[in-house]
């Protein structure tokens, strides 16, 4: 059983409005329901779980029908309650773990990723850093070590369940596993555009405008 989770906890403390990002309209659409979408639009997608607070349980399910789980006060709290609901419902052979504020998510690109874990035991976002990186430990430092990390990421799931710790400082899931973890890292989702203020709705819209022209 392959199970896709969405992590909207968040409050969006950055985003200056009472309205929390994910909620925002983009296109006509909640931002949240991108990812909702890309999920359950994946055929080989077979359950869809959205961690959120709980005094939005009963929008979620009505609006999008998929099971909500709580979240916690941190993101790796979410997604330890998500795991054991998981844990204790199904038998999970892989999840993907997706970001609500992220929505240029794609069923494809659910789909790649699950189908890269039949060859590793975990896939993760990876951008390269194009600007100079500086270091508050380091007078010198070579950005060609290092890369970002984002959502989306996927998982052989027993694997991630058995090493994962609700209380780790680590925020990068992957790092968690062990070091022999056979990792596989896509660089080539460039356009992994990720809502934190406003006027990145209007940018974030231009992107999903220029993926349909290029369709045409």
């Amino acid at each position: 059983m392959n199970i896709g989770v969405v992590l909207a906890g968040g409050i969006g403390s950055r985003f200056g409005s009472k309205t929390p990002k994910q909620y925002q309209t983009l296109c006509g659409k909640e931002v949240i329901s991108y990812a909702i979408s890309a999920l359950k639009n994946c055929e080989i997608i077979d359950k869809v779980i959205v961690v959120a607070s709980k005094d939005l349980f009963e929008k979620l399910k009505n609006q999008y029908d998929v099971i909500v789980v709580e979240g916690g006060s941190t993101r790796n709290q979410s997604l330890y309650s998500a795991l054991s609901y998981i844990a204790d419902n199904f038998d999970c052979d892989k999840i993907i773990i997706l970001e609500a504020a992220r929505p240029m998510i794609t069923p494809d690109i659910v789909k790649f990723y699950l189908e890269k874990l039949n060859e590793y035991d975990a896939v993760i976002t990876g951008q390269h850093i194009t600007d100079s990186l500086g270091s508050f430990k380091q007078h010198v430092v070579n950005r060609s070590d290092y890369y970002l990390l984002q959502a989306p990421e996927a998982f052989d799931f027993k694997l991630l369940y058995k090493h994962f710790d609700l209380n780790s400082d680590i925020t990068a899931t992957n790092q968690q596993l062990p070091s022999d973890t056979k990792l596989f890292v896509n660089f080539n989702f460039e356009d992994n555009y990720k809502i934190t203020y406003h006027n990145d709705l209007q940018y974030c819209e231009d992107l999903m405008k220029g993926r349909q022209n290029n369709e045409i």
